[in-house]
C-alpha cells in the first residue's frame, strides 16, 4: 500500500496544538467558584482519599431556583490531581462528556473534554459548581465526576484515578416520573478513508459520543476512538479497531523506514488503544429497537471487517462491553482524499 501519511507533518501539527493549548486562558475560574464560609448549596459532594465523605448525592430539581443547581464539590488526594472528568446522563439515554456552559462561557480545556486542575488544587480543592437541572418534570440528570493524575478515559474511571479505582462522585438531579429510554442510541457517521498528510481526515469513530476524529488529534483523544476506516489494496473498504488498525503511516520521510501503526503515530501506548470486536451479522438492523435486542451478540474474535459493501450488516462489542450493530449505507472512492464510508450505528448505552 502507498505510504499515505508523513509523520513529521503530524508531529508539527501536534506541537503547534500543544503550544496553543498551553497558552490558553484558565477558563475554569469563570465557572468553578471558591467556596465562601456559610454559603448555601443545593447539594454537597465529597470524594476523599481517607475519612468520611459523601460520594452520592441527590438533588430535587423542583426545589432549585433557576436553571442550575449549585453543588459544593470537594476532592482530597495524596496524589497530584491533574484533570477532572465529568459526564452527564440525561434520563438514562447514555453518559456523555459534559461541557460546562454558563452565561456563554465554555470550559473544555483539554481536547478529550477533561478539565485542567491547577497546581494549587493538586491535592485538595473545593468549588461551588453549577449543574443544569432537568428541563421537564419527568426527566433526570446524573452527573459523574472524578479526578485523575493524567490523561484518563471517560469510559473507565479506574484509568489514572487520583484516589482509587472506585473514587467517583455521583450527582443525581431528579424530576418526577420515569424514563422512556430504551437503552439504545442510533446515529449515522461518515468516516474518511485516507489518513491525509495534513492530519485533517476524520478516520476514527467513537461509539461513546458519536464523534469522528482527525488523525492529528490522536494523543489527547485516542482513548475515545473505537475503530477506524481505511481502504486497503487487497482488503478494500475496511474497518479495524484502533488497537488493530494496520500500519499505514510513515514515521519519517525515509522511504526505507517501516510503516507504523496508531501507537507509533500518536505516541500512545499500544495497551491504551481501544479494542473493538467486530464480525458480520445476521441481525435485522431495522428490528433492533432496544438494548435487549443486542444482548444475544457474542463477542467476536476478530477486530477487523474487510471487503465491505453497501448493505452489509456487522455486529460488535466494544472494549467496555457495550454491544451494537452497524449497517454500511454508502462507500465512495477508494484510498484517495475523496474516499469515505457512511455507517448507520445502534449501540447499547
Amino acid at each position: 500500500m502507498n505510504k499515505i501519511l508523513k509523520f513529521k507533518s503530524i508531529l508539527f501539527l501536534l506541537s503547534i496544538s500543544l503550544i496553543i493549548s498551553s497558552c490558553g486562558s484558565d477558563s475554569n475560574e469563570d465557572i468553578f467558584v471558591p467556596v465562601d464560609p456559610g454559603s448555601q448549596f443545593d447539594g454537597e459532594l465529597e470524594v476523599f482519599e481517607t475519612g468520611t465523605d459523601s460520594r452520592m448525592i441527590t438533588v430535587d430539581g423542583s426545589t432549585v431556583s433557576g436553571p442550575n443547581a449549585t453543588v459544593r464539590v470537594a476532592f482530597k488526594s495524596s496524589n497530584n490531581m491533574r484533570r477532572l472528568y465529568v459526564t452527564q446522563n440525561v434520563s438514562d439515554f447514555g453518559a456523555e462528556p459534559f461541557n460546562f456552559s454558563v452565561t456563554g462561557v465554555m470550559v473544555d480545556d483539554k481536547k478529550d473534554g477533561s478539565l485542567d486542575l491547577t497546581s494549587d488544587n493538586a491535592n485538595e480543592f473545593e468549588f461551588a459548581i453549577p449543574f443544569p437541572v432537568p428541563t421537564s418534570t419527568d426527566s433526570n440528570i446524573v452527573y459523574t465526576i472524578w479526578a485523575t493524575t493524567g490523561r484518563g478515559d471517560f469510559r473507565d474511571i479506574t484509568k489514572r484515578n487520583a484516589i482509587d479505582d472506585t473514587a467517583v462522585g455521583t450527582i443525581t438531579i431528579s424530576g418526577s416520573g420515569t424514563s422512556t429510554a430504551n437503552g439504545i442510541k442510533s446515529f449515522t457517521a461518515t468516516m474518511l478513508s485516507a489518513p491525509l498528510g495534513d492530519g485533517s481526515s476524520d478516520s476514527f469513530l467513537s461509539v461513546f459520543n458519536d464523534k469522528v476524529y482527525k488523525i492529528s488529534e490522536g494523543e489527547e483523544t485516542a482513548a475515545l476512538w473505537d475503530f477506524g476506516y481505511y481502504y486497503g489494496a487487497t482488503q478494500n473498504a475496511s474497518l479495524a479497531s484502533t488497537s488493530n488498525y494496520p500500519a499505514l503511516f510513515d514515521d519519517d520521510n525515509d522511504s526505507n523506514t517501516p510503516l507504523v501503526n496508531v501507537s507509533g503515530l500518536t505516541g500512545v501506548a499500544q495497551a491504551e488503544l481501544n479494542q473493538f470486536y467486530i464480525a458480520t451479522s445476521m441481525l435485522d438492523f431495522d428490528a433492533v429497537i432496544s438494548a435487549a435486542d443486542l444482548d444475544g451478540i457474542t463477542q467476536a474474535t476478530t477486530e477487523r471487517a474487510t471487503n465491505l459493501s453497501m448493505g452489509d450488516i456487522l455486529e460488535f462489542t466494544d472494549q467496555y462491553g457495550k454491544k451494537g450493530v452497524i449497517r454500511v449505507m454508502n462507500i465512495t472512492g477508494t484510498s484517495g482524499s475523496d474516499g469515505s464510508i457512511t455507517l448507520d450505528i445502534k449501540v447499547q448505552i
